[in-house]
């Protein structure tokens, strides 16, 4: 089985990795996936473990968070900027932040999502907004993000949201 190291930034992002797209690609794409949190250690860490991967398929996930950066560019050059031995083609930038690929893949003919109003295009759903649009699934957002991650649906997630998108089609780009 082929290896992809995936760094993510937080919880959220972790729990995405780990209950979604792990399944997902060890059974459609023969890849085991080994998510790496980085937001939390210091960029020098980071920068050694990036340095130490040259040789195997990695990506980098990266929030677009439009309050900061006006556009994809300018947020991947501040990331090459923290962590130097970073390959530019290998940053995938979330738009807008991962919650926005969670309701992407909410397919609300499900009786526990019946009550979301999902829009055809989730590329501008923040934290925010998601944690507002969820909050009838459970009291807990873990809770809710688990209960998605369950029934996740990637053709609408593709269809909803071009930056997953983007990241899957990368994948198949990968030589193995």
């Amino acid at each position: 089985m082929n290896k992809l190291f995936l760094y993510i930034e937080g919880n959220h992002d972790e729990i995405f990795a780990n209950f979604i797209l792990a399944d997902y690609l060890r059974q459609s794409k023969s890849i085991e996936l080994w998510p790496i949190k980085y937001a939390e250690k210091p960029p020098k860490l980071i920068n050694k473990d990036i340095k130490s991967k040259s040789d195997y398929n990695y990506l980098f996930l990266s929030d677009l968070d439009n309050e900061e950066h006006a556009c994809i560019t300018a947020r991947k050059e501040d990331r090459i900027k923290n962590y130097k031995y970073l390959d530019w083609s290998s940053i995938i930038i979330v738009r807008e932040e991962i919650e926005s690929w969670y309701l992407a893949g909410i397919d609300t003919s499900l009786d526990q999502f019946s009550s979301l109003d999902v829009p055809d295009n989730t590329e501008g759903i923040d934290k925010e907004t998601f944690d507002e649009m969820i909050k009838d699934i459970s009291e807990y957002k873990k809770d809710a993000l688990i209960e998605i991650a369950k029934n996740y649906n990637f053709d609408l997630a593709v269809k909803r949201n071009k930056s997953f998108k983007y990241f899957l089609d990368k994948l198949d780009g990968f030589n193995y």
